[in-house]
């Protein structure tokens, strides 16, 4: 009987022991649970370069607004939209009508000058010898001082050079007719692709509105607005991200080109252009662009990833992870920043282990684990 009681006792004493083990096990197996999974990275020191988005918009390199010279009734297009065209091509035809005329009464008056000038030589030619007989008999007494100076007189007359100057300016009035005929026939003043046509057959052209635009599609450039603030940072020649987006999300390559050194009057910002290719062409002038300029740039500073930075009241913290695997805060002040890395400017040293993902789930004192997946540095 005392046996039966000390093996039951045992048995208890034993199932205790059984449960305590296992209540100890499912404690540590719940802690091991609590654990938030976090990456790490160490603290090390990059370049860094703030990138400003800009828009503008999208021209031909070359591109030239076509002015009619003169007034006139369009009478022949011989290009569409979207053609291309070689420099001195002719677009379209004016009526000539009237500078047709023009030109044939111009010719007529040079020709009436001439023929009067052909005249007047004739007149000259008979009035010298008279002048010199005159002169002759003057010298031997048989002719009056009066007789002489009207001999002079008339031959003076008609060596003026009236003749001449009527010419001379009938020829004018006919260049000037010539060019007005000329100025009928409008032509590309360079190479490119017509981008539009602002008049139709039967239309008048005028010279204050342009009847086309050529324009150079191979070649483009975007012209965007900088302030003050950024243009020194600005670096002509530098080589920059371009987005069409009503062509494709995928960059172009683009090159600063020029940095205007007067601010526009109005828009009180420096105009900086940016040439970039077109490859097939895609890129229509008048296109909004945006271009991402580097402006305030910094060499090897202290930066860790953007992500790894978490916004508290008052200022920033960065978590670190401890000895007992607890996330640990540390306040930072940071400065500049890209789309990847941001400048810490004091609160941590190179080196350390800083949390960059999982970090919005912690708080002072919370059990991490480290997972593989930071970047090793």
């Amino acid at each position: 009987m005392r046996k039966r009681r000390i093996i039951a006792l045992l048995l208890c004493v034993v199932l205790v022991m059984s449960m305590t083990v296992t209540g100890c096990k499912k404690d540590e197996e719940k802690e091991e649970d609590t654990k938030l999974s976090v990456e790490v990275e160490k603290v090390g020191r990059q370049d860094i370069s703030v990138t400003q988005i800009y828009t503008g918009e999208v021209r031909g390199e070359n591109e030239v607004m076509v002015m009619p010279k003169v007034a006139a009734r369009v009478i022949s297009l011989n290009v569409k939209a979207g053609d291309r065209v070689q420099q001195g091509q002719t677009l379209m035809v004016l009526d000539s009508s009237d500078f047709t005329a023009a030109v044939r009464q111009a010719q007529a008056a040079l020709d009436t000058a001439q023929v009067g000038k052909r005249a007047n030589d004739i007149q000259v030619e008979s009035a010298r010898r008279a002048y010199e007989r005159v002169k002759k008999l003057h010298s031997a007494g048989a002719a009056s001082d009066l007789e002489l100076e009207t001999a002079k007189a008339t031959y003076d007359s008609l060596t003026a050079g009236s003749p001449e100057a009527a010419i001379a300016q009938a020829e004018v009035a006919l260049s000037i007719a010539r060019e007005g005929l000329d100025k009928c026939v409008i032509r590309s003043p360079i190479s490119g692709v017509v981008g539009n046509l602002n008049v139709s057959l039967g239309d008048t052209a005028s010279p204050q509105s342009p009847v086309a635009m050529i324009t150079t599609l191979d070649r483009m450039e975007l012209a965007a607005m900088v302030p003050e603030t950024d243009v020194p940072y600005v670096k002509q020649g530098a080589s920059v991200k371009v987005w069409v987006r009503a062509v494709s999300d995928d960059p172009l390559e683009g090159r600063v080109k020029s940095i205007a050194t007067v601010a526009d009057p109005v828009k009180r910002g420096f105009e900086v252009k940016i040439a970039l290719s077109n490859p097939g062409e895609r890129v229509k002038s008048g296109m909004f662009g945006e271009v991402a300029l580097d402006t305030v740039s910094k060499e090897n500073v202290l930066a860790v990833p953007v992500s790894a930075v978490v916004p508290r009241t008052g200022g920033n913290v960065v978590f670190t992870v401890d000895k007992n695997r607890r996330a640990r805060s540390i306040e930072v002040k940071t400065g500049i920043k890209d789309n990847e890395f941001i400048e810490i400017t004091s609160g941590l040293k190179e080196g350390q282990r800083i949390i960059t993902k999982g970090n919005t789930l912690v708080s002072e004192g919370t059990r991490v684990r480290v997972i593989p997946g930071g970047k090793k540095k």
